[in-house]
């Protein structure tokens, strides 16, 4: 090596990652056409990003997002969780004004767009994070922007939770979901890494669920 001479930069640790990832999106769109299969894959490379212990995807499915592919989550988590459609006593859907179906808890919140970005535990792309469930429900008992909120994943004793949607031109296809027993596993580059895949991953959808 000559007098002076300095070796190439290495690509950052999150760039690595990121370029991994959207490589086996690129991949997935040649391969993969249908929603479940591609929903497989997405829990496998948002786990990875996350390093979270439990990551799920949810998809459009009629009225609702039910769970379509899972990593880590308990059975009886899944399937307390699968339906998020609101229902009266006699079990008919509820509606808002505009004939959506009203979708509960957190997950609906960021399926239906309805959150604030002026609050912290919300990001400017709309998704949901918190490093504590137990400190945000402590601290936020009687707070309009959470609604109401069912409290599973603080129940199931996650304490990180990250609610990432899956949206492209207005049209939401569903969202990734990571959350860990541990608190504040998401950190500011795994929370934007997986806002990016989201966002790439709402191309593949639009193309294989349209």
């Amino acid at each position: 090596m000559a007098t002076g001479s300095r070796p190439a930069p290495k690509t950052p640790p999150s760039l690595d990652l990121e370029r991994r990832a959207f490589l086996d999106l690129l991949q997935m769109a040649n391969t993969l056409v249908k929603p479940k299969d591609i929903a497989r894959q997405l829990t496998v490379l948002a786990r990875h990003l996350s390093g979270c212990e439990a990551v799920g995807v949810r998809l459009k499915d009629g009225p609702g997002y039910p769970y379509a592919a899972s990593l880590g989550f308990p059975e009886r988590f899944i399937s307390l969780e699968d339906d998020l459609c609101a229902t009266d006593e006699d079990g008919h859907l509820l509606r808002d004004d505009q004939r959506k179906p009203i979708l509960a808890c957190l997950c609906g919140r960021v399926l239906s767009g309805m959150v604030d970005r002026g609050q912290a535990y919300f990001t400017d792309r709309g998704s949901f994070i918190t490093g504590s469930t137990s400190e945000l429900l402590a601290s936020s008992q009687e707070d309009q922007h959470l609604g109401r909120t069912r409290n599973r994943c603080h129940l199931a004793g996650y304490e990180t939770v990250g609610l990432f949607p899956i949206r492209r031109d207005d049209v939401t296809y569903g969202l990734i979901q990571c959350n860990d027993s541990r608190p504040g596993r998401l950190t500011a580059q795994s929370i934007d890494l997986l806002e990016n895949l989201a966002s790439t991953a709402a191309h593949l959808f639009q193309l294989a669920m349209t």
